[in-house]
């Protein structure tokens, strides 16, 4: 059985603390799993789990004709609403000279805003993530990698405290599809590589591994790359502490409600008529189609009839009542698309539209908790994301001749910006004017604000064109339309 299997396969009893202790592991592994599945939109492991879920109430031979509908979709639209701290980049301002360009160039190289934000999306959904810098010999490239979690990643944590990590192992794949575990270890600072056979790695009451070791491919011994004052290329992401778990709760309260939807969608898609049968049979013993659990199936394609009956034809068959419950099944799934939504405080992934007439008070309360939950995720995300291009850098000096000075990262500045919501522009701009007439506000801040990778230079010389442009027209009632030109260029 190979891990995919074994995170699919159900339990077996628990007869000892060991076994316990393994099957919360698998446990914890299974979910982390799961939520992998179902953001990568993963159609057939999808269908494949409808398929198991159905299990519960039909047989395999009714699922087998059965056309599944899955919402894959679903948890990946849902986390882009939720997440949304990088939906307007932050701005990130760094020196502007050769050690600034050589910085700007790695950022780009390695995509650092774009995985910034994937990696939130992943730590959102399963609440604590590992980043990890790779460089590419072959490729001579540096890339960020953020898809480690508890269903791919073996962490031993530091007994003082079990929200470190000091080793861990990852799962990977060699060129011909072999298992293999990477590892990194903090406390004695080695990197190597062990086989498990399709199973995850052991270790002792000492803590560390026990598969056998195995050199990484162009080092003759088990020491690891020394990144800086002794750091590792990986960077933690947590959303939030959970006990003494390392990895904490995920969502997967939305995974399991998106399972739901699928059943629901798949039952109410298919000839429910054949489901929804009732049938008034008194005095007799029934016998009909037998059922992979030994029940009798009832529905149009499997009548039931008496037991040892004499009727020499074919009886009169009535049908008593064939209620279709599509339209209830269908307002179920929407009303647990906005319960799930709710929570959040975003809108459901499943509404078609956003309503539009709303006035500038409900603007406002609507998007309150938005920007109070932004503000949240910034506290959580600013030491991470400052920690990763940290070690982007350390990684590109470690394994390149052309360094960047690590005095550059002392002067740059990283600034969220607040997420675009919708607003009523009209009622903004008159309370802005009325912050400008008591002193507390001025245009250059509003510009500013609309403009944060811009100063009060550009600011001041960009109203002052303006109102050389509004000058020339006469101050009437019927005002011209006209586009804002002699915009200043910085």
């Amino acid at each position: 059985m190979n891990i995919k299997e074994m995170l699919i396969s159900k339990p077996k009893n628990v007869n000892n603390n060991k076994q316990l202790k393994t099957l919360s592991m698998n446990e914890e592994r299974k979910l982390a799993y799961m939520r992998d599945v179902f953001r990568d939109q993963d159609n057939f492991t999808i269908r494949q789990v409808l398929k198991n879920d159905l299990m519960n109430f039909m047989d395999g031979f009714d699922i087998s004709r059965m056309k599944l509908v899955t919402l894959d979709f679903f948890v990946p639209a849902f986390l882009r609403k939720i997440c949304n701290v990088y939906d307007t980049p932050p701005l990130l301002k760094i020196p502007d000279d050769q050690r600034g360009e050589a910085l700007t160039d790695l950022l780009k190289e390695v995509d650092a805003i774009p995985m910034m934000a994937e990696t939130f999306e992943r730590m959102r959904l399963h609440n604590t993530t590992l980043s990890h810098i790779k460089y590419n010999v072959d490729l001579d490239k540096i890339t960020i990698d953020s898809r480690f979690n508890a269903s791919n990643t073996c962490i031993i944590p530091y007994e003082s405290d079990s929200l470190e990590w000091q080793a861990l192992a990852y799962e990977s794949k060699t060129v011909k599809e072999k298992t293999q575990w990477v590892v990194w270890d903090r406390l004695t600072l080695e990197h190597y590589y062990i086989t498990t056979e399709n199973k995850y790695p052991e270790f002792d009451q000492e803590e560390r591994f026990t598969n056998d070791r195995y050199f990484i491919e162009g080092n003759e011994d088990f020491a690891g790359p020394v990144y800086g004052d002794g750091e590792t290329p990986w960077v933690l992401y947590r959303n939030q502490n959970h006990g003494n778990k390392f990895w904490g709760n995920g969502l997967d309260s939305l995974i399991e409600l998106v399972q739901t939807i699928n059943i629901l969608l798949t039952v109410a898609n298919d000839d429910t008529i054949q489901e929804t049968i009732r049938l008034l049979i008194l005095n007799f013993q029934p016998s009909g189609t037998a059922g992979e659990g030994g029940q009798i199936k009832s529905g149009l394609r499997h009548p039931i009839f008496p037991e040892n009956s004499m009727l020499e034809s074919s009886p009169d068959a009535k049908v008593l009542s064939a209620d279709l419950y599509n339209d209830e099944v269908y307002k179920m799934v929407e009303q647990l698309g906005n319960f799930i939504s709710n929570l959040h405080n975003v809108d459901s992934p499943l509404k078609t539209a956003v309503e539009q007439n709303l006035s500038g008070i409900a603007i406002k309360l609507r998007t309150e908790p938005l920007l109070r939950q932004w503000a949240s995720d910034i506290n959580r995300l600013r030491s991470p994301d400052l920690e990763l291009i940290k070690k982007v850098v350390l990684v590109n000096n470690y394994h390149r001749d052309e360094q960047i000075d690590p005095s550059v990262l002392d002067e740059m500045t990283f600034d969220y910006q607040e997420p675009k919501v919708v607003s009523d522009e009209k009622v903004s701009y008159e309370l802005e004017r009325m912050k400008w007439e008591d002193g507390t506000s001025s245009p250059v801040r509003w510009l500013l604000k609309n403009h944060p990778e811009q100063d009060e230079d550009w600011a001041l010389e960009y109203i002052r064109n303006n109102k050389e442009v509004m000058a020339e027209f006469p101050k009437t009632e019927d005002k011209p339309t006209f586009s804002l030109r002699n915009k200043p260029l910085k």
